[in-house]
Protein backbone atom coordinates (compact mmCIF):
# COMPACT_ATOMS: atom_id res chain seq x y z
CA UNK A 1 0.00 0.00 0.00
CA UNK A 2 1.11 3.55 -0.75
CA UNK A 3 2.10 5.48 1.95
CA UNK A 4 0.11 9.37 1.67
CA UNK A 5 2.50 11.49 0.54
CA UNK A 6 3.52 14.60 3.44
CA UNK A 7 1.56 17.23 1.94
CA UNK A 8 -1.86 15.10 1.61
CA UNK A 9 -1.70 14.70 5.03
CA UNK A 10 -1.35 18.12 6.03
CA UNK A 11 -4.57 19.38 4.12
CA UNK A 12 -6.89 16.72 6.01
CA UNK A 13 -5.55 18.15 9.39
CA UNK A 14 -6.52 21.56 8.02
CA UNK A 15 -10.09 21.15 7.05
CA UNK A 16 -12.99 19.46 8.85
CA UNK A 17 -15.30 16.52 8.39
CA UNK A 18 -19.48 17.03 7.68
CA UNK A 19 -19.75 16.03 11.19
CA UNK A 20 -17.41 18.42 12.69
CA UNK A 21 -19.38 21.50 10.74
CA UNK A 22 -22.79 19.92 12.00
CA UNK A 23 -21.91 19.90 15.71
CA UNK A 24 -20.22 23.12 15.36
CA UNK A 25 -23.19 25.02 13.31
CA UNK A 26 -25.49 22.97 16.22
CA UNK A 27 -23.33 24.59 18.89
CA UNK A 28 -22.89 27.93 17.20
CA UNK A 29 -27.03 27.72 16.81
CA UNK A 30 -27.65 27.00 20.66
CA UNK A 31 -25.48 29.65 21.50
CA UNK A 32 -27.18 32.55 19.52
CA UNK A 33 -30.67 31.06 20.99
CA UNK A 34 -29.47 31.46 24.79
CA UNK A 35 -27.98 34.66 23.79
CA UNK A 36 -30.92 36.13 21.68
CA UNK A 37 -33.14 35.18 24.77
CA UNK A 38 -30.78 36.54 27.41
CA UNK A 39 -31.17 39.82 25.68
CA UNK A 40 -34.54 39.75 25.02
CA UNK A 41 -35.00 38.68 28.65
CA UNK A 42 -32.63 41.74 29.74
CA UNK A 43 -34.77 44.17 26.90
CA UNK A 44 -37.47 42.84 29.04
CA UNK A 45 -36.87 43.60 32.02
CA UNK A 46 -35.58 46.76 31.29
CA UNK A 47 -38.77 47.65 29.83
CA UNK A 48 -40.53 46.86 32.86
CA UNK A 49 -38.62 48.20 35.31
CA UNK A 50 -38.90 51.28 33.65
CA UNK A 51 -42.72 51.37 33.25
CA UNK A 52 -42.79 50.45 36.96
CA UNK A 53 -40.39 53.48 37.98
CA UNK A 54 -42.42 55.98 35.78
CA UNK A 55 -45.99 54.29 37.28
CA UNK A 56 -44.59 55.17 40.66
CA UNK A 57 -43.42 58.58 39.64
CA UNK A 58 -46.94 59.08 38.11
CA UNK A 59 -48.69 58.30 41.53
CA UNK A 60 -45.92 60.17 43.27
CA UNK A 61 -47.05 63.41 41.30
CA UNK A 62 -50.50 62.89 41.94
CA UNK A 63 -50.44 62.25 45.34
CA UNK A 64 -48.40 65.62 46.05
CA UNK A 65 -51.07 67.70 43.60
CA UNK A 66 -53.24 65.99 45.43
CA UNK A 67 -52.43 66.66 48.95
CA UNK A 68 -51.44 70.65 48.36
CA UNK A 69 -55.00 70.64 47.02
CA UNK A 70 -56.99 68.63 49.59
CA UNK A 71 -55.37 69.98 52.99
CA UNK A 72 -56.73 73.77 52.28
CA UNK A 73 -60.40 72.55 51.86
CA UNK A 74 -62.23 74.79 53.69
CA UNK A 75 -59.75 77.33 54.45
CA UNK A 76 -61.93 80.54 55.34
CA UNK A 77 -60.14 83.01 57.69
CA UNK A 78 -57.82 85.74 56.33
CA UNK A 79 -56.70 88.83 58.03
CA UNK A 80 -57.55 92.40 56.45
CA UNK A 81 -56.82 96.10 57.23
CA UNK A 82 -58.61 97.34 60.19
CA UNK A 83 -60.49 100.57 59.54
CA UNK A 84 -60.27 102.20 63.01
CA UNK A 85 -56.80 101.85 64.00
CA UNK A 86 -54.96 100.63 60.96
CA UNK A 87 -54.13 97.00 62.42
CA UNK A 88 -55.01 94.18 60.77
CA UNK A 89 -58.40 92.15 62.29
CA UNK A 90 -59.80 88.98 61.16
CA UNK A 91 -62.31 88.88 58.75
CA UNK A 92 -65.58 87.18 58.11
CA UNK A 93 -66.39 84.26 56.61
CA UNK A 94 -67.67 84.30 53.09
CA UNK A 95 -70.48 81.73 52.52
CA UNK A 96 -69.14 80.73 49.59
CA UNK A 97 -66.67 78.16 51.36
CA UNK A 98 -69.67 76.23 52.33
CA UNK A 99 -71.22 73.79 49.83
CA UNK A 100 -75.11 74.39 50.70
CA UNK A 101 -74.87 76.87 53.93
CA UNK A 102 -78.33 78.82 53.30
CA UNK A 103 -80.39 76.19 52.08
CA UNK A 104 -84.41 76.66 52.90
CA UNK A 105 -84.80 73.39 54.51
CA UNK A 106 -82.35 73.28 57.31
CA UNK A 107 -81.82 69.49 57.41
CA UNK A 108 -80.37 70.03 53.90
CA UNK A 109 -78.11 72.55 55.01
CA UNK A 110 -73.99 71.93 54.25
CA UNK A 111 -71.73 73.44 56.34
CA UNK A 112 -68.94 71.44 54.90
CA UNK A 113 -66.46 72.50 52.18
CA UNK A 114 -66.44 69.20 49.97
CA UNK A 115 -68.65 66.23 48.39
CA UNK A 116 -67.56 63.56 46.91
CA UNK A 117 -69.28 60.95 45.10
CA UNK A 118 -67.92 57.26 43.69
CA UNK A 119 -68.82 55.00 40.88
CA UNK A 120 -66.85 52.00 39.75
CA UNK A 121 -63.70 52.99 41.55
CA UNK A 122 -63.72 56.58 40.37
CA UNK A 123 -64.61 59.21 42.48
CA UNK A 124 -65.79 62.95 41.62
CA UNK A 125 -64.67 65.42 44.59
CA UNK A 126 -65.18 69.13 44.94
CA UNK A 127 -63.06 71.32 47.47
CA UNK A 128 -63.73 74.85 47.99
CA UNK A 129 -61.38 76.84 49.82
CA UNK A 130 -60.29 80.85 50.09
CA UNK A 131 -57.60 82.15 47.25
CA UNK A 132 -55.40 84.68 49.22
CA UNK A 133 -52.53 87.49 48.08
CA UNK A 134 -49.14 87.42 49.27
CA UNK A 135 -50.00 88.92 52.10
CA UNK A 136 -52.74 86.57 53.28
CA UNK A 137 -55.41 89.20 52.54
CA UNK A 138 -58.39 87.43 51.17
CA UNK A 139 -58.73 87.50 47.08
CA UNK A 140 -61.53 84.75 46.26
CA UNK A 141 -63.30 81.60 46.99
CA UNK A 142 -62.56 78.43 44.42
CA UNK A 143 -63.30 75.31 44.03
CA UNK A 144 -61.42 72.78 42.57
CA UNK A 145 -62.95 69.54 41.20
CA UNK A 146 -60.90 66.61 40.91
CA UNK A 147 -62.38 63.54 38.29
CA UNK A 148 -61.55 60.26 35.64
CA UNK A 149 -62.91 60.84 32.72
CA UNK A 150 -61.67 57.62 30.59
CA UNK A 151 -59.11 56.87 32.70
CA UNK A 152 -57.30 59.92 32.57
CA UNK A 153 -57.10 61.70 35.63
CA UNK A 154 -58.22 65.85 35.96
CA UNK A 155 -58.39 68.78 37.68
CA UNK A 156 -60.52 72.00 36.86
CA UNK A 157 -61.28 74.90 39.18
CA UNK A 158 -63.33 77.93 39.03
CA UNK A 159 -63.87 81.07 40.77
CA UNK A 160 -66.97 80.89 43.10
CA UNK A 161 -66.47 85.09 44.93
CA UNK A 162 -64.66 87.24 44.32
CA UNK A 163 -61.30 88.52 42.12
CA UNK A 164 -61.45 86.31 38.94
CA UNK A 165 -57.80 84.46 38.08
CA UNK A 166 -57.98 84.53 34.40
CA UNK A 167 -55.60 82.29 33.95
CA UNK A 168 -56.03 79.52 36.19
CA UNK A 169 -59.50 79.69 37.64
CA UNK A 170 -61.99 81.20 35.61
CA UNK A 171 -65.23 82.09 36.85
CA UNK A 172 -68.15 80.25 35.49
CA UNK A 173 -70.42 76.84 35.94
CA UNK A 174 -69.66 73.74 37.21
CA UNK A 175 -69.93 72.52 33.72
CA UNK A 176 -67.92 74.98 31.89
CA UNK A 177 -65.13 74.22 34.33
CA UNK A 178 -64.80 71.00 33.82
CA UNK A 179 -64.37 71.85 29.69
CA UNK A 180 -61.56 73.28 30.91
CA UNK A 181 -59.79 70.96 33.01
CA UNK A 182 -56.27 70.26 32.99
CA UNK A 183 -55.11 66.70 32.63
CA UNK A 184 -52.85 65.11 35.55
CA UNK A 185 -52.09 61.81 34.37
CA UNK A 186 -53.52 58.92 32.13
CA UNK A 187 -53.88 55.03 32.72
CA UNK A 188 -56.02 55.58 36.14
CA UNK A 189 -57.43 52.37 36.99
CA UNK A 190 -58.75 53.60 40.26
CA UNK A 191 -59.30 56.87 42.36
CA UNK A 192 -60.88 56.65 45.30
CA UNK A 193 -61.79 59.29 47.96
CA UNK A 194 -63.34 58.44 50.87
CA UNK A 195 -64.26 60.61 53.79
CA UNK A 196 -63.36 60.37 57.77
CA UNK A 197 -66.46 59.03 59.59
CA UNK A 198 -66.58 62.35 62.37
CA UNK A 199 -65.77 62.29 65.72
CA UNK A 200 -68.33 64.28 66.58
CA UNK A 201 -71.94 63.91 64.88
CA UNK A 202 -74.95 66.40 65.07
CA UNK A 203 -76.88 63.94 67.32
CA UNK A 204 -74.62 63.70 70.26
CA UNK A 205 -71.24 65.78 71.49
CA UNK A 206 -69.64 63.15 73.67
CA UNK A 207 -65.86 64.55 73.51
CA UNK A 208 -67.07 68.01 75.85
CA UNK A 209 -65.54 68.32 78.32
CA UNK A 210 -66.38 72.01 79.51
CA UNK A 211 -69.10 72.76 80.14
CA UNK A 212 -69.32 69.35 81.67
CA UNK A 213 -72.12 67.23 79.93
CA UNK A 214 -74.72 65.01 82.52
CA UNK A 215 -74.68 61.28 82.55
CA UNK A 216 -77.16 61.21 79.33
CA UNK A 217 -75.08 62.82 77.26
CA UNK A 218 -76.79 66.35 76.95
CA UNK A 219 -73.77 68.80 77.26
CA UNK A 220 -74.42 72.26 79.09
CA UNK A 221 -73.82 76.07 77.37
CA UNK A 222 -73.52 77.85 80.79
CA UNK A 223 -70.39 78.60 82.51
CA UNK A 224 -69.43 81.50 85.35
CA UNK A 225 -65.98 82.84 85.57
CA UNK A 226 -64.33 83.57 89.15
CA UNK A 227 -61.46 86.10 90.12
CA UNK A 228 -58.37 84.88 90.98
CA UNK A 229 -56.78 86.70 94.02
CA UNK A 230 -55.16 85.87 97.54
CA UNK A 231 -51.56 85.29 95.36
CA UNK A 232 -49.25 87.90 94.60
CA UNK A 233 -49.50 90.21 91.91
CA UNK A 234 -53.44 88.97 91.72
CA UNK A 235 -56.12 91.69 91.33
CA UNK A 236 -59.39 90.89 91.60
CA UNK A 237 -61.84 91.78 87.86
CA UNK A 238 -65.66 92.96 87.88
CA UNK A 239 -66.89 90.08 86.18
CA UNK A 240 -70.38 90.56 85.16
CA UNK A 241 -72.72 87.42 83.93
CA UNK A 242 -76.18 87.55 82.18
CA UNK A 243 -79.39 85.65 84.16
CA UNK A 244 -78.68 82.76 81.82
CA UNK A 245 -74.84 82.36 82.53
CA UNK A 246 -74.40 81.59 78.92
CA UNK A 247 -72.66 85.27 78.49
CA UNK A 248 -69.89 86.87 80.74
CA UNK A 249 -68.77 90.42 81.01
CA UNK A 250 -64.95 91.31 82.43
CA UNK A 251 -64.54 94.93 83.20
CA UNK A 252 -61.95 96.62 85.40
CA UNK A 253 -58.64 95.79 84.79
CA UNK A 254 -55.65 96.81 86.48
CA UNK A 255 -53.03 99.14 84.45
CA UNK A 256 -49.51 98.93 84.90
CA UNK A 257 -49.08 102.44 83.29
CA UNK A 258 -48.40 105.10 86.48
CA UNK A 259 -50.26 107.97 84.41
CA UNK A 260 -48.26 110.52 86.71
CA UNK A 261 -44.93 110.08 85.24
CA UNK A 262 -46.32 108.70 81.81
CA UNK A 263 -43.88 105.84 82.05
CA UNK A 264 -44.70 102.17 82.97
CA UNK A 265 -44.37 100.89 86.48
CA UNK A 266 -41.39 99.34 87.19
CA UNK A 267 -42.27 97.43 89.70
CA UNK A 268 -45.57 95.68 91.67
CA UNK A 269 -46.53 94.50 88.37
CA UNK A 270 -50.23 93.28 88.93
CA UNK A 271 -52.35 91.56 86.39
CA UNK A 272 -55.87 89.87 86.51
CA UNK A 273 -57.09 85.86 86.01
CA UNK A 274 -60.46 84.09 85.93
CA UNK A 275 -60.88 81.08 86.06
CA UNK A 276 -63.52 78.12 84.96
CA UNK A 277 -66.20 76.91 87.02
CA UNK A 278 -69.59 75.02 85.66
CA UNK A 279 -72.78 76.74 86.18
CA UNK A 280 -73.43 75.51 89.74
CA UNK A 281 -73.94 77.00 93.55
CA UNK A 282 -70.72 76.36 95.09
CA UNK A 283 -69.89 77.71 99.21
CA UNK A 284 -66.38 77.79 98.22
CA UNK A 285 -64.15 80.36 99.27
CA UNK A 286 -61.27 79.92 97.01
CA UNK A 287 -60.39 80.08 93.07
CA UNK A 288 -58.66 76.59 94.12
CA UNK A 289 -62.09 75.07 95.39
CA UNK A 290 -64.43 76.31 92.85
CA UNK A 291 -62.63 75.68 89.27
CA UNK A 292 -63.95 72.96 87.37
CA UNK A 293 -60.72 70.57 87.62
CA UNK A 294 -59.92 68.88 84.31
CA UNK A 295 -57.59 66.22 83.52
CA UNK A 296 -55.80 66.13 79.96
CA UNK A 297 -54.85 63.14 78.67
CA UNK A 298 -52.00 62.32 76.04
CA UNK A 299 -52.17 61.35 72.65
CA UNK A 300 -55.35 63.43 72.47
CA UNK A 301 -56.20 66.20 70.48
CA UNK A 302 -57.77 68.71 72.46
CA UNK A 303 -59.88 72.20 71.55
CA UNK A 304 -60.07 75.12 73.52
CA UNK A 305 -62.12 77.72 71.94
CA UNK A 306 -64.58 80.67 72.66
CA UNK A 307 -66.48 84.05 71.31
CA UNK A 308 -65.70 87.46 71.73
CA UNK A 309 -68.22 89.92 71.29
CA UNK A 310 -67.85 93.80 69.76
CA UNK A 311 -69.10 95.97 72.67
CA UNK A 312 -69.21 99.08 70.00
CA UNK A 313 -67.06 101.88 68.19
CA UNK A 314 -66.14 103.80 71.57
CA UNK A 315 -64.67 100.37 73.28
CA UNK A 316 -61.96 101.18 75.19
CA UNK A 317 -60.91 97.72 74.66
CA UNK A 318 -60.35 98.72 70.95
CA UNK A 319 -57.25 100.79 71.97
CA UNK A 320 -55.24 97.37 73.32
CA UNK A 321 -51.24 97.01 71.89
CA UNK A 322 -50.44 93.44 70.58
CA UNK A 323 -46.87 93.20 71.90
CA UNK A 324 -47.42 95.74 74.71
CA UNK A 325 -50.66 94.53 76.40
CA UNK A 326 -51.75 90.80 76.62
CA UNK A 327 -54.37 88.23 76.69
CA UNK A 328 -54.31 84.93 77.37
CA UNK A 329 -56.08 81.78 77.64
CA UNK A 330 -54.53 78.22 79.19
CA UNK A 331 -54.78 76.36 82.39
CA UNK A 332 -54.03 76.52 85.76
CA UNK A 333 -53.06 74.32 88.15
CA UNK A 334 -54.98 73.98 91.38
CA UNK A 335 -51.74 72.69 93.83
CA UNK A 336 -49.92 75.64 93.27
CA UNK A 337 -51.49 77.86 90.65
CA UNK A 338 -48.84 77.62 88.34
CA UNK A 339 -48.93 77.20 84.02
CA UNK A 340 -47.76 73.43 83.51
CA UNK A 341 -44.37 73.67 81.83
CA UNK A 342 -45.78 71.21 79.00
CA UNK A 343 -48.22 73.55 77.76
CA UNK A 344 -48.03 77.35 77.14
CA UNK A 345 -50.86 79.92 77.08
CA UNK A 346 -52.68 81.19 73.45
CA UNK A 347 -52.58 84.62 73.20
CA UNK A 348 -55.24 86.12 71.23
CA UNK A 349 -56.69 89.88 70.71
CA UNK A 350 -59.86 91.44 71.98
CA UNK A 351 -61.99 92.30 68.83
CA UNK A 352 -61.10 96.00 67.37
CA UNK A 353 -64.30 95.86 65.33
CA UNK A 354 -67.26 94.19 64.51
CA UNK A 355 -65.70 91.90 61.81
CA UNK A 356 -62.88 91.05 64.18
CA UNK A 357 -65.50 89.25 66.76
CA UNK A 358 -66.43 85.85 67.09
CA UNK A 359 -64.79 82.28 67.52
CA UNK A 360 -61.61 82.12 68.91
CA UNK A 361 -59.90 78.11 68.51
CA UNK A 362 -56.69 76.80 69.83
CA UNK A 363 -56.39 73.27 69.30
CA UNK A 364 -53.14 71.51 71.49
CA UNK A 365 -52.19 67.88 72.74
CA UNK A 366 -50.16 67.37 76.05
CA UNK A 367 -47.32 64.74 76.51
CA UNK A 368 -48.43 63.14 79.64
CA UNK A 369 -51.51 62.75 81.42
CA UNK A 370 -51.59 66.35 83.15
CA UNK A 371 -54.29 66.74 86.40
CA UNK A 372 -56.36 69.27 88.56
CA UNK A 373 -55.93 72.13 86.18
CA UNK A 374 -58.38 74.79 85.52
CA UNK A 375 -59.35 77.03 82.24
CA UNK A 376 -58.13 80.13 82.96
CA UNK A 377 -58.32 83.79 81.24
CA UNK A 378 -55.12 86.36 82.08
CA UNK A 379 -55.00 89.87 81.37
CA UNK A 380 -51.81 92.38 81.57
CA UNK A 381 -52.84 95.74 80.71
CA UNK A 382 -50.01 98.37 79.81
CA UNK A 383 -51.98 100.76 78.38
CA UNK A 384 -54.25 102.85 80.49
CA UNK A 385 -57.07 103.28 78.16
CA UNK A 386 -57.53 99.44 77.37
CA UNK A 387 -57.42 98.58 80.72
CA UNK A 388 -60.94 100.33 81.07
CA UNK A 389 -62.04 98.37 78.55
CA UNK A 390 -64.46 95.26 78.64
CA UNK A 391 -64.01 91.90 77.33
CA UNK A 392 -67.31 89.42 76.45
CA UNK A 393 -67.08 86.10 76.62
CA UNK A 394 -69.46 83.42 75.59
CA UNK A 395 -69.48 79.82 74.07
CA UNK A 396 -66.63 78.30 76.26
CA UNK A 397 -66.17 75.51 75.29
CA UNK A 398 -62.97 72.45 75.75
CA UNK A 399 -63.48 69.32 73.67
CA UNK A 400 -61.65 66.47 72.28
CA UNK A 401 -61.03 66.49 68.53
CA UNK A 402 -61.13 62.78 67.98
CA UNK A 403 -59.18 62.59 64.50
CA UNK A 404 -56.07 60.53 65.47
CA UNK A 405 -57.45 57.50 64.83
CA UNK A 406 -59.42 57.87 61.62
CA UNK A 407 -61.82 55.52 60.36
CA UNK A 408 -62.86 55.90 56.58
CA UNK A 409 -66.33 55.01 55.10
CA UNK A 410 -67.60 54.60 51.62
CA UNK A 411 -71.34 55.38 53.15
CA UNK A 412 -72.85 58.88 52.59
CA UNK A 413 -73.27 60.88 55.56
CA UNK A 414 -76.09 62.90 57.07
CA UNK A 415 -75.03 66.55 55.53
CA UNK A 416 -75.04 68.00 59.15
CA UNK A 417 -72.27 65.65 59.89
CA UNK A 418 -69.75 65.95 56.78
CA UNK A 419 -69.21 69.57 58.64
CA UNK A 420 -67.28 67.26 60.93
CA UNK A 421 -65.58 65.51 58.89
CA UNK A 422 -61.28 66.31 59.24
CA UNK A 423 -59.38 64.01 56.66
CA UNK A 424 -59.87 62.45 53.49
CA UNK A 425 -58.36 58.98 52.49
CA UNK A 426 -57.31 58.65 48.78
CA UNK A 427 -56.50 55.40 47.41
CA UNK A 428 -55.25 55.51 43.35
CA UNK A 429 -53.76 53.39 40.62
CA UNK A 430 -52.28 54.22 37.57
CA UNK A 431 -50.15 51.87 35.03
CA UNK A 432 -47.71 52.43 32.67
CA UNK A 433 -47.26 49.38 29.73
CA UNK A 434 -49.22 47.08 32.17
CA UNK A 435 -47.01 47.59 35.26
CA UNK A 436 -49.34 49.40 38.05
CA UNK A 437 -48.27 52.33 40.69
CA UNK A 438 -50.23 52.57 43.76
CA UNK A 439 -50.47 55.21 46.26
CA UNK A 440 -52.80 55.61 49.38
CA UNK A 441 -52.30 58.73 51.35
CA UNK A 442 -54.62 60.60 54.50
CA UNK A 443 -54.90 64.14 54.16
CA UNK A 444 -56.21 65.91 57.38
CA UNK A 445 -58.58 68.66 56.31
CA UNK A 446 -58.92 70.91 60.00
CA UNK A 447 -60.38 73.67 57.91
CA UNK A 448 -63.62 71.75 57.05
CA UNK A 449 -66.60 73.07 59.00
CA UNK A 450 -68.07 75.99 60.83
CA UNK A 451 -65.79 76.21 63.26
CA UNK A 452 -62.84 74.56 61.34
Amino acid sequence: MKKASHSQALLRKAGFTLVELLVYVAIVGIVVIVAGQAFSNSTKMRVRTQSMLKASEVAGNVASLFKTDAAQTGAKSSMESGSDFGGDVFSSVNDSVYMDPNNADEDKRDYSSFSVTTVDNFSDLKMRRMRYDDDGHYVAVEEVNWFVDGGTLMRSCRTLDGTEDADNCKRGSAADAKNRAVEIATGLTKFVVRPALPGVTSNDNPAQIFPPCDASGSCADEFRLVSRIGDADYVSTTITPTDDNKIVELSGFATNYDQNTNTENSSGKKLNQVVAMENADNSATTWREKCTQITLQPKTEYELSFSLADAGTFEKMRLFVPGRDQMSVGFRSTKDGSRPNELDDFFFYPPTDESASGLRAMRFSVPKKLANLCIAFTFVSYSPLAANGKVTITELRLKKIESSNYKFTDSALPLKDKANVKALMLDFSVTRNGEEGVDSLIIRIPSNGRNG
